[in-house]
């Protein structure tokens, strides 16, 4: 959470200028840089849009509604860019299983789980910065 909270302190200043169809494909590229199989891209990049389309957008605070939930989408897969390359590199034994059910799979492998708490992490950053209230 902490490698997200400056991202979200420089984006809360300004609209990011990301294109969430852009920072997609760099997460794509960057799963396969590091070896996951397609099966492993497909369910971590569909469990990462499923995330992302139940940021309300109802409840954008001023900031937010500037930017457009599309900039704030993205703007999340921009921080899960930036931060999971040391993510993973701190995973020890990344394929082994991690016992842990998360997005309806059941026995993620850690470096699955890794992924998926940096998508929840920057996820929370951008909630932070760019949403009002519950």
């Amino acid at each position: 959470m902490l490698a997200c909270g400056a991202p979200a302190v420089e984006a809360a200043q300004s609209c990011p200028q990301v294109s969430y169809s852009a920072e997609r494909a760099r997460l794509n590229k960057l799963l396969a840089a590091n070896a996951f199989s397609r099966d492993e891209s497909t369910f971590l990049l569909k469990g990462a849009e499923r995330r992302l389309t139940e940021l309300p957008q109802d409840r954008l605070n001023a900031q937010g509604a500037e930017c457009g939930i599309q900039a704030v989408r993205a703007f999340v897969l921009g921080c899960v860019n930036e931060t999971l390359p040391d993510a993973l590199k701190s995973v020890r034994t990344p394929r082994a299983k991690s016992g842990q059910a998360y997005w309806g799979k059941a026995n993620v492998s850690r470096r699955e789980a890794g992924v998926i708490g940096m998508v929840h992490a920057c996820r929370a950053a951008a909630m932070e910065a760019f949403l009002s209230g519950p």
